[in-house]
């Protein structure tokens, strides 16, 4: 499974404070504690009004130079992006072109002839989709738009916006049932979420979490957004994958076993 690690994110306040304080040492801590948590992406995010484009290039610079891993780029700003992708090392994953009109008019010109991924947000001008409907109804729209734009099918990560639970008591159900719905119709597409937003506003998250992502891998989920240090994740991931056939003769988990992995 692919493992995107979501710690490096602005709207953090230990990031925001350590990007005010230009602490190069907490950032390349958070990636390498990610790293050997068994994250395959870092995810490197720079929200900072008025200094997105010089907080990209700070970020990808430290975390670079701390792990071996290619970064997730997850950015809404046009300039952020083209900063990131004169810089990065190794192919990123772009998080992400969503269906609005002002994001995919906008990043598809830039990523044309790049080397990437791309994180395919099913959001558009009316904002955040409600119905499974809704979901598909863009994500055809975007597949369209990236695939005219040179991003192959299999190069894609469909995300079907995960909404809190809390104020959207149906949110988890539809996004679920959203997922089989879209694999049928693309198969060769990727299935990817931000695991964390489902408990948003809600005690207890990480088994919050931890539920939801065992319930998204059942349906079809093959790459997810999440903080990968948490203890309970990783063994969570294992045993999911194991007990429906995606793990052959459960050789991960009991990999997992002989390393202590599992708790």
């Amino acid at each position: 499974m692919i493992i995107v690690g979501e710690k490096i994110n602005m709207s953090r306040s230990s990031v925001a404070k350590a990007w005010e304080q230009r602490d190069k040492g907490f950032i390349a801590r958070l990636a390498a504690d990610q790293a050997k948590a068994g994250a395959s992406y870092i995810d490197v995010n720079s929200g900072v009004y008025g200094e997105e484009t010089e907080c990209m290039e700070w970020l990808l610079s430290i975390v670079q130079d701390a792990v071996d891993l290619p970064v997730s780029i997850d950015t809404t700003h046009p300039g952020a992006l083209e900063k990131a992708l004169s810089r990065v090392r190794r192919p990123p994953l772009i998080n992400s072109v969503s269906g609005e009109k002002v994001r995919w008019s906008t990043f598809l010109p830039i990523l044309k002839g790049v080397d990437c991924r791309v994180i395919a947000l099913l959001m558009g001008d009316d904002g955040i989709p409600r119905s499974v409907e809704d979901r598909m109804k863009n994500a055809a729209f975007l597949i369209d738009k990236l695939v005219e734009a040179g991003i192959t099918v299999d190069r894609i990560f469909m995300d079907p916006c995960v909404v809190p639970i809390a104020s959207d008591p149906a949110g988890g159900r539809t996004f679920l049932e959203s997922l089989p719905r879209i694999t049928e119709t693309w198969p060769e597409v990727h299935l990817i979420a931000g695991i964390s937003n489902v408990s948003f506003g809600l005690p207890m998250r990480a088994l919050l979490n931890r539920t939801f992502l065992i319930m998204c891998v059942a349906k079809g989920l093959d790459a997810a957004i999440l903080d990968p240090t948490d203890p309970g994740m990783h063994p969570a991931i294992l045993a999911a994958r194991a007990v429906l056939a995606k793990d052959p003769y459960c050789m991960e988990y009991l990999k997992g076993f002989r390393k202590g992995d599992l708790g």
